[in-house]
């Protein structure tokens, strides 16, 4: 799904001075990270009812092109919503406790009623605001007309309010609110945009070598998308690669979306089989499910194996010992 509003980020991306990596056996092995559970966070109630029912300027469109440019104006009404819920409800912000002192930068108590309160109070003000979709509990949208909206994130490491450069970037025209496409990752996932439009296969490669087993790993690729590529930061003119670069925080989240459970473990990542078989064990049938990724496997015999999406995209890799 190739959006619009990945336009002014496609001529970011090819200034940018990045050490494109090949995929699947020259790119870093998703095996390097966990793979954590996606499951959607519970519905913002700053965001109720139907689409577009609570911002009087009515609804945005996915339409549109994003980027940092104006600054943020409406920063003063953001940061006056968020005095309004510091000096409000108590138990959503410690104001005794400051990232830096007199800084503004209160402790987060209750993350959900914090931007709750914001968002409540950027509406009561007369503009339009919602919790980002992607991250409802760190980021919001806010827009005073369809002309164009603005996101900031305001969250920082730590679980402070973040002050200093919460503005992220316009969109132009507004870009929310809008009905959620039924092919976008769940709320909350941590995949943010871009989504990966499609998962075809997966690269595989033995990985780490020992005398009593071999290591797999494999690792999603999207194909036939050279705009998604270069929008994710591959500059090599590529048009399959993985879902994310190696070192990318959405990685796993958008890997675990697109390629869901394995049917055998239940764990996020891919079902693995050695010539049609599910792997039961290096003691059994000579394969066994790396113990913390889904997406590595432990192989003590040769043969040809496989590893599998739900949505049906395998890869495969002959082993010989």
């Amino acid at each position: 799904m190739i959006r619009r509003d990945w336009c002014s980020r496609v001529a970011a991306v090819g200034l940018a001075a990045l050490l494109a990596l090949s995929c699947g056996g020259g790119s870093s092995p998703s095996s390097s990270t966990p793979p954590v559970a996606v499951t959607p966070a519970p519905a913002p109630s700053s965001g109720g009812g139907v689409v577009g029912a609570s911002c009087p300027f009515g609804k945005g469109t996915v339409q549109t092109l994003c980027a940092q440019g104006k600054g943020g104006l409406l920063l003063p009404d953001v940061d006056a919503a968020i005095e309004r819920v510091a000096q409000g409800k108590p138990g959503v912000l410690d104001v005794n406790n400051q990232a830096t002192p007199s800084s503004g930068q209160y402790k987060i108590l209750d993350p959900k009623a914090f931007i709750d309160g914001v968002v409540a109070n950027l509406r009561t003000a007369g503009d339009c605001a919602q919790a980002d979709y992607d991250f409802p509990l760190e980021r919001i949208n806010v827009k005073n007309s369809n002309a164009d909206s603005e996101d900031y994130d305001l969250v920082l490491t730590g679980g402070y309010v973040r002050r200093l450069k919460s503005y992220r970037q316009t969109c132009t025209p507004a870009a929310f609110p809008v009905d959620p496409d039924p092919s976008w990752p769940p709320s909350g996932s941590g995949c943010g945009k871009p989504y990966p439009p499609h998962l075809d296969y997966f690269n595989s490669k033995v990985n780490l070598k020992n005398p009593v087993f071999y290591t797999l790993d494999s690792t999603p690729i999207v194909a036939n998308e050279p705009e998604y590529c270069l929008l994710i930061g591959y500059t090599d003119g590529r048009t399959d690669c993985p879902m994310r670069t190696p070192n990318d925080p959405e990685r796993v989240a958008c890997e675990n979306w697109m390629v869901g459970k394995a049917q055998d473990t239940g764990r996020y990542g891919p079902t693995w089989t050695l010539d049609g078989n599910l792997c039961l064990g290096l003691n059994v049938n000579g394969c066994e499910n790396h113990p913390d990724n889904q997406y590595g496997l432990l192989a003590a015999v040769g043969g040809k194996y496989r590893m599998c999406a739900q949505n049906g995209a395998c890869g495969k890799v002959v082993v010989s010992r």
